[in-house]
């Protein structure tokens, strides 16, 4: 069984931040899935910082470091490369990656940072035939995938209506993670409008303008909805709510679910497998965006659905703009713009 060189492009701050505003240590989760897949080697890294390099390279021990991606790209040429920067950097060196012979991309989310920036992506894909999986690692979790199944089985009736409210974050950094959870739970069916609204004062953070608070509203082709309110919590202590025509289902702590019908109320705790899924989801994408390579079949996180949730997260930006709703896919002029939206929420306030 071949082994793939891989790499890491921004491998963050060593112990991480964990605040909102940036200085993660993502890259070291990545590094992780690469030091623990037998199919990978964790050959060389990038980053600009010299001394997060270098804590990087300790860590796992990793031969070779650059502080120039494209250097590394040229000089070392990696087969899998991870992409942990910030959203603003993705789209030219998801270009530059594919460009220079990388067979698979392990990308962070946000995915991309306007709609043009989507179009770009596309058509890389489409001319080198570069693999791209995202980091919406919840796809593989056992509580989500459980709710899923849960939602789509009949248990509390026909779909209704997701809803999530996120306590002080924002629609893209931790956002995108619920918005792809709901498309998830809808059988990832088409999204076919969205309304958006956002609250955008002097928050910067991630290399961009962050809303303060923002709302998403949606609807799917099969009739369900959306709802992520991006920066206020819900009442109570759940993590979100499913709501069908005979039901509820609801997730606290990403670990416990809860069902309510008529015929009672039951809990499931997945403590324990989550624990474990965490570590192993990482290493799982990796294994699987291998078998993509290699001619079998996408992975639940690989680009033909991921960059649909890249879509939805723009639109709702697109909405804000607008002061309209805004219907999908994307279209016309939408796909021109080549500017992170909330910058041109900031400007105007």
């Amino acid at each position: 069984m071949k082994p793939y060189t891989a790499a890491v492009i921004g491998v963050g701050k060593a112990g991480g931040g964990g605040k909102k505003g940036g200085g993660h240590a993502i890259g070291y989760l990545h590094g992780g899935a690469f030091r623990d897949n037998p199919r990978t080697t964790l050959a060389m890294a990038a980053d600009i910082n010299a001394e997060n390099l270098e804590c990087f390279r300790q860590k796992f021990e990793v031969p070779r470091g650059f502080a120039d991606y494209r250097e590394m790209l040229r000089e070392a040429k990696p087969e899998i490369v991870s992409i942990c920067t910030y959203v603003g950097l993705h789209r030219q060196m998801v270009e530059d990656c594919a460009r220079a012979g990388v067979k698979g991309i392990f990308l962070e989310k946000p995915i991309v940072a306007s709609p043009a920036d989507l179009v770009a992506v596309d058509e890389v894909v489409r001319q080198t035939g570069v693999k791209i999986v995202v980091a919406h690692i919840r796809r593989y979790f056992p509580a989500f995938l459980r709710l899923r199944e849960l939602y789509q089985n009949g248990t509390v009736g026909q779909p209704m209506l997701c809803a999530a409210g996120i306590q002080d974050w924002d629609l893209s950094e931790w956002g995108s993670h619920w918005l792809d959870m709901f498309r998830h739970f809808h059988n990832d069916q088409p999204v076919k409008w969205v309304f958006g609204q956002m609250r955008v004062r002097q928050l910067r953070g991630y290399g961009h303008a962050m809303e303060d608070h923002g709302c998403a509203y949606f609807e799917f082709e099969g009739g369900g909805k959306g709802f992520v309110d991006g920066g206020r919590g819900m009442a109570g202590p759940w993590t979100m709510t499913l709501v069908g025509t005979e039901g509820t289902l609801r997730l606290q702590h990403e670990h416990l679910v809860v069902i309510e019908t008529a015929r009672g109320r039951s809990v499931e705790d997945y403590a324990k497998d989550q624990v474990k899924c965490y570590e192993r989801a990482w290493c799982q994408i990796v294994s699987d965006l291998i078998h993509w390579i290699e001619g079998g079949p996408v992975p639940l996180v690989g680009w033909p659905s991921m960059r649909l949730s890249a879509e939805l997260n723009l639109a709702a930006y697109l909405s804000a703009i607008k002061g309209d709703r805004v219907d999908l896919p994307l279209s016309g002029d939408d796909l021109k713009l080549n500017e992170w939206p909330v910058e041109i929420l900031a400007r105007r306030r």
